[in-house]
């Protein structure tokens, strides 16, 4: 199997989601997406399976649509083949607006360690798991939301796709890069940097784990939807 990971920044990699996929034989392409990068495709042809993961910006960010009208056209091809999408926080919230959702402004910031409310902890475990975001996904029509938390939907499915707010790909080098990135946000709002760096190298044992049952999870919804799609 191929997958083919949509990253958006050099401290946003695939990390834990694409150390999961790579042990179980799956080939990880991984393509930057954004004004400095070769165009990503606009098909998913050669693909079995697409990620897509977290930006800076915002899914309603005008600049952003030189680059974001490809994405959402990936996406929109992804899905017109049966392809598996896994969105992590932007990617998330880019799969709800390809597929007639929306992104608005979260009521209020969630950054930091956080449990979510699952109805279906099979697929998303309650956590903890590590939040970075200001925006809130309506998830597209057809779509069954399955975690929240008391500011916004954490994650929801719709068709072999799986979307999640939160990020279950981080270890404490993305967090450590993302708190000096975004130090003026993390002192605005009161938050301790150090503080949430060290909770997240208490986590990456865990956090390790989770993310890889995620995955896993997440392969076997999508191979379980492709064999069903083929009777």
């Amino acid at each position: 199997m191929r997958l083919l990971a949509v990253v958006h920044e050099a401290d946003s990699g695939p990390a834990l989601l694409g150390d999961a996929a790579r042990n179980r034989g799956i080939e990880v392409v991984e393509m930057t997406a954004g004004p400095q990068s070769v165009p990503i495709p606009t098909s998913i042809d050669g693909f079995d399976l697409l990620l897509v993961l977290g930006a800076s910006p915002s899914v309603n960010d005008v600049g952003i649509a030189p680059w974001f009208d490809r994405e959402i056209a990936l996406i929109r091809d992804a899905d017109a083949h049966n392809v598996p999408i896994l969105g992590v926080c932007f990617g998330a919230q880019a799969l709800a607006v390809a597929l007639g959702g929306s992104v608005t402004r979260a009521t209020e910031p969630e950054i930091g360690w956080f449990e979510v409310n699952t109805t279906d902890p099979d697929l998303v475990e309650p956590g903890p798991w590590l939040e970075w975001h200001v925006d809130a996904i309506t998830p597209p029509p057809g779509a069954t939301t399955i975690a929240t938390t008391k500011t916004c939907v954490q994650a929801y499915t719709v068709g072999p796709h799986v979307a999640v707010q939160f990020h279950p790909e981080v270890t404490d080098g993305n967090v450590t890069s993302w708190c000096a990135g975004d130090a003026k946000t993390v002192a605005r709002l009161g938050l301790d940097g150090p503080g949430i760096v060290e909770r997240t190298r208490i986590e990456v044992p865990e956090a390790t784990l989770r993310a890889q049952r995620l995955f896993d999870r997440f392969l076997r919804r999508a191979q379980a939807h492709t064999t069903s799609s083929k009777t």
